[in-house]
């Protein structure tokens, strides 16, 4: 089973969802084998019984939140969702898996308009998502994986809300935040800067895994915002005592044959490889950072991931 809720609207017509953007959230249950398959079904519910539903696939109490990145279809979405999943179970995370589904057109050609999408549903990845999974009973830690675009999406979320949202009279806060070829601007990160203090404030632990052979951020960055992004060349060299450069070049050059290095795959290859996932469950199981078996020492202050 698969759970996710989205920000996709919904045409009732054709009973499918569609990329724009939805003024409501919903939260969704799916079985099989994912949309390509014959056996594959979703059904929808409220909120209260989707939370349920998480609670239910909760063997800790961890639970961990995937939220795509631009030119990602609902499709790809269900698949990478279960490629997490079964990825970090190989290595001992036993909480709940589940995705932020926002209206991603699924086209290299539509980036103004997916980063627009993002910015516009980014409130609910707090106020629909993790607010009311915060709610449950066991004060669950909640985790988050955010690719590409979604890492953006996810500073905007987290800076669009207060203390004020959490349970209880105590501050909200994540438990392990960790993106994956952010696309975001490197300098937004630095320690003072508002995207170093949001991840500062809404995380126990902030870790940024970065490529510099990732080709879609070079286009992103050398072309199209003008700023270099945190996903190829790495934290600013001023930050918090919790965030976390992951420099992972070599792991990338080792287990990628040349003939697979296209521009594309250098930017999500991270969903094939299982040292990735090994060190994503360290990270969530709070090992110390320079104490993980998947990472080794650097002539920086960054820590190499080499499984």
């Amino acid at each position: 089973m698969t759970l996710f809720f989205s920000r996709r609207s919904y045409n009732t017509s054709t009973n499918r969802f569609t990329n724009n953007a939805s003024a409501v959230t919903r939260y969704m249950s799916v079985l099989g084998d994912g949309p390509d398959s014959g056996t594959w079904r979703g059904s929808m519910m409220d909120q209260s019984a989707w939370v349920g539903k998480v609670s239910d696939q909760m063997g800790s109490d961890d639970i961990l939140i995937y939220v795509h990145g631009f030119n990602t279809s609902q499709a790809q979405m269900l698949r990478r969702t279960a490629k997490i999943e079964a990825g970090v179970k190989r290595h001992g995370f036993r909480g709940a898996v589940i995705a932020y589904d926002w209206p991603s057109d699924g086209s290299l050609a539509k980036y103004p308009s997916d980063r627009n999408d993002a910015k516009r549903t980014a409130p609910a990845l707090v106020a629909d998502g993790i607010a009311p999974l915060l709610a449950l009973p066991s004060r669950p830690k909640i985790h988050v994986i955010a690719h590409s675009m979604g890492a953006f999406l996810t500073l905007r979320a987290f800076s669009d809300f207060g203390d004020s949202i959490g349970p209880g009279s105590s501050a909200w806060s994540a438990d392990q935040v960790m993106f994956a070829a952010a696309d975001v601007d490197q300098a937004w990160m630095e320690k003072g800067a508002w995207g170093g203090l949001v991840v500062k404030e809404r995380s126990k632990r902030f870790t940024n895994y970065y490529s510099q052979l990732d080709e879609v951020l070079n286009l992103s960055g050398n072309f199209i915002n003008g700023r270099a992004r945190a996903g190829r060349k790495g934290l600013p060299s001023v930050l918090h005592a919790k965030h976390v450069d992951v420099y992972c070049n070599e792991q990338y050059k080792r287990d990628v044959a040349s003939t697979d290095r296209t521009v594309p795959y250098s930017h999500r290859w991270w969903f094939d490889n299982d040292g990735f996932y090994k060190d994503m469950a360290q990270t969530m199981a709070g090992t110390d950072a320079h104490s993980m078996s998947t990472r080794r020492v650097t002539n920086t202050s960054d820590l190499a991931l080499l499984t």
